[in-house]
């Protein structure tokens, strides 16, 4: 029975494409414009359109008054064929696979648009970011600091992949440098048109905060608020298990523990905004708070502002502040550190 149900969805499907192929779309713009075609992808914060008489073109999503195409479409959230409705106001009107009810969402903050056919041949894409920032100070104070950052992330149509690796050496007054190091891989599914289920799994060494080595994974709940090439706005809440292995400190506490075990719930929001002359803003934090101790709770805060020097080379500013409301015998409970550097997109 599945396999005859499956058959006939394909089936739907090549109907559908074979009588698209033959009817041509409008896009109709605010200032009355009309321009026939057929879509072709979404790009960040502009669609591209196949103009029936000047070729593709790249429309921005605010200037888009209503959208009509025959094509069979994937939009994040439907694993079956949708069928565009056309729009009202910046909603988008669709129906999917055999569900009578319409649903509805703004053009504007629509993460997943492609042909379907493009789906099944899987169409992905794939970017990256590599930093190096630094810190150096002579005098009353003696300080060399450096930190590397590289990030990648694939994505394709609902799942969306990233990976994290990152090092730092501190020193301070000539002492031994302290060394931090990170590996994080995380994944998310949108299984609506901004809902996603988020899952990650992190490993480490933090010496700076007295910390051997750890690791935790984590899995809840994500809303991606819009996401273009200009702007992208997410919030995540996940329940997550640590463990760390603490340094043996040089005048340990009578209740001193080398090892913690907790669950935790996580707060965390993922921000970026391109401004003008190449000006780019990044911002995220986390807050881990422990489920059985409600004063074991740890916030780390990340900012940068980057400028374009040429190409996809950027030069970037770089605050890290990071509190820990329990930290270790001989550690601070808050860290600020300021650095400067460059960083490559691709």
């Amino acid at each position: 029975m599945g396999r005859r149900l499956q058959l006939k969805w394909y089936l739907a499907l090549w109907l559908l494409m074979a009588w698209g192929t033959a009817q041509a779309g409008y896009v109709e713009l605010y200032n009355g414009d009309r321009i026939e075609g057929d879509f072709v992808r979404l790009d960040g914060d502009r669609l591209v359109w196949a103009s029936t008489h000047f070729g593709e073109v790249r429309i921005p999503r605010q200037n888009i008054k209503n959208l009509n195409t025959t094509m069979p479409m994937k939009i994040s959230g439907s694993a079956t064929p949708c069928l565009i409705d056309g729009m009202k106001q910046e909603y988008l009107f669709y129906t999917c696979g055999g569900d009578p009810d319409q649903r509805s969402t703004p053009l504007a903050a629509l993460d997943v648009m492609l042909p379907y056919e493009s789906h099944v041949e899987g169409e992905y894409t794939f970017t990256g970011r590599f930093s190096l920032n630094g810190f150096v100070a002579r005098g009353n104070e003696s300080r060399e600091d450096v930190k590397a950052r590289t990030q990648i992330d694939y994505r394709r149509s609902e799942l969306r992949h990233a990976a994290i690796l990152e090092y730092a050496s501190y020193s301070t007054n000539d002492e031994p440098a302290d060394d931090v190091w990170m590996v994080r891989y995380n994944l998310d599914w949108f299984f609506r048109e901004r809902w996603f289920w988020t899952n990650d799994i992190n490993v480490g060494g933090d010496e700076s905060r007295g910390v051997e080595d750890y690791y935790n994974y984590g899995s809840g709940t994500g809303y991606q608020f819009w996401e273009n090439s200009k702007t992208a706005l997410s919030l995540t809440a996940v329940l997550t298990y640590l463990h760390e292995s603490y340094e043996w400190p040089e005048t340990p506490t009578e209740d001193f523990e080398q090892v913690n075990e907790r669950l935790g719930s996580r707060l965390g929001v993922n921000f970026r905004y391109e401004l003008p002359l190449g000006i780019s803003l990044r911002h995220n934090n986390e807050w881990i708070r422990s489920l059985d101790e409600g004063s074991d709770w740890r916030l780390t805060s990340s900012t940068s502002i980057s400028t374009m020097i040429v190409g996809a080379l950027r030069s970037e500013l770089k605050v890290d502040y990071n509190i820990n409301n329990q930290p270790q015998p001989g550690k601070r409970r808050e860290d600020t550190r300021m650095s400067i550097g460059i960083s490559y997109d691709w």
